[in-house]
């Protein structure tokens, strides 16, 4: 089996700029896919985190760097084939590199499982396809009310979720409690509510937004800083689990906020921290901290999946990102992946992702797929 071509896609969506959280509006959203194709008519999809106004750095890294590359290698073996071309890419040592070579990584992982007639969560060494998830929402929204908010998570609850996620950071201590104190009112007392400060909090405050947070019985806190300050999310860990970093690229980065206790839970992106290859080593030494993980994910349909398989393959998964607010393309998961119950997920056997190489131009439930740059094989030198 060799690959043939590789299409460099990038998906778009409009937003109406209405909901925001303490750092960003989102007025779009933007990502990075990655389709690579075989001459054995198996497909392999993947996707890239990014930063969105640089979205297109990783679409040139992709395209011009590893999509020629790629092409007349046999994909089977994922973590030998990115080990071999990964040494021959121009490096900048930034996450643009570490997310271009993540989407390589997870589209080969895709068929490398489908080529097996396994689904990912199998071929990753997973037994029960079973991963825990929680609802990611909880935005700050133009002309929304408390009561809005308490639906919404009403709402999670309806859907099956046991754990829920929601943003902080952007008000006042008083304000910002005021709606933690809502939701948890809405969805009772037994379900694990988690906060996202997105860096806002200083070491000076921290002490006092943790205390009224656990009055709510708030289990754990995302980026609560800096996402450098290792020191003071080590301060911060000792009165409430740290969730951290999504942002972080390298396994260094991961291993610093290990060594330093800085996390409670490590949470890392498989779309940025190298695929499935790199986030089980990742995850490997998260176990040897006696810390558990979390994958993160704010994307579409290929890095939601991409998350699933990864929480059901690993046992030391705490548990995984399910965003209500980014669910771009869901409408391209498989429908196991889009029931929830009992907090879970129970992944299928269907081979691979699940999810189908995506086609340029409009999506069902908005945006469109562009594409950005073909490199293929000329059909007169595929089998020759």
């Amino acid at each position: 089996m060799k690959i043939v071509r590789v299409q460099v896609l990038e998906f778009h969506r409009r937003l109406d700029g209405t909901a925001w959280n303490p750092a960003f509006r989102w007025n779009e959203r933007r990502a990075p896919l990655l389709v690579i194709e075989t001459d054995a008519g198996i497909s392999g999809v993947g996707e890239a985190w990014s930063r969105q106004a640089e979205c297109p750095r990783v679409l040139d890294c992709l395209a011009d760097l590893w999509a020629p590359a790629l092409l007349g290698n046999d994909p089977r073996d994922p973590a030998s084939l990115v080990a071999r071309l990964e040494p021959l890419m121009p490096s900048t040592h930034s996450w643009v590199d570490a997310a271009a070579a993540s989407a390589v990584d997870i589209a080969l992982w895709d068929i490398a499982a489908r080529a097996a007639g396994m689904p990912l969560w199998k071929a990753l060494g997973g037994h029960s396809g079973r991963t825990a998830v929680y609802a990611s929402g909880g935005l700050y929204r133009d002309g929304g009310s408390l009561d809005d908010l308490a639906r919404e998570f009403e709402g999670y609850a309806d859907l099956g979720f046991d754990a829920m996620k929601m943003k902080i950071g952007a008000l006042s201590l008083d304000a910002d409690i005021e709606r933690v104190r809502r939701v948890r009112g809405a969805i009772g007392d037994q379900r694990v509510l988690w906060v996202d400060a997105v860096n806002q909090l200083t070491r000076d405050n921290a002490r006092a937004w943790c205390d009224a947070l656990a009055a709510f019985r708030v289990a754990a806190i995302q980026a609560p800083l800096t996402s450098d300050d290792l020191a003071g999310m080590a301060g911060i860990n000792l009165r409430l689990p740290v969730v951290a970093n999504e942002a972080a690229f390298s396994e260094a980065q991961f291993g610093d906020l290990l060594d330093s206790g800085a996390v409670g839970y490590l949470q890392f992106c498989v779309g940025l921290c190298g695929g499935f290859t790199a986030a089980t080593r990742i995850d490997r030494n998260a176990r040897s901290h006696a810390v558990r993980s979390t994958p993160q994910c704010f994307s579409t349909a290929i890095l939601q999946a991409a998350s699933l398989h990864f929480g059901a393959a690993m046992s030391n998964t705490a548990t995984v990102e399910y965003h209500r607010f980014h669910d771009h393309m869901s409408a391209a998961l498989p429908a196991a992946m889009k029931k929830v119950q009992q907090g879970c997920v129970h992944l299928d056997d269907g081979p691979g992702l699940g999810v189908m190489p995506p086609l340029p131009g409009p999506q069902s439930g908005g945006g469109e797929v562009r594409s950005h740059r073909i490199v293929e094989v000329p059909h007169y030198a595929r089998h020759g």
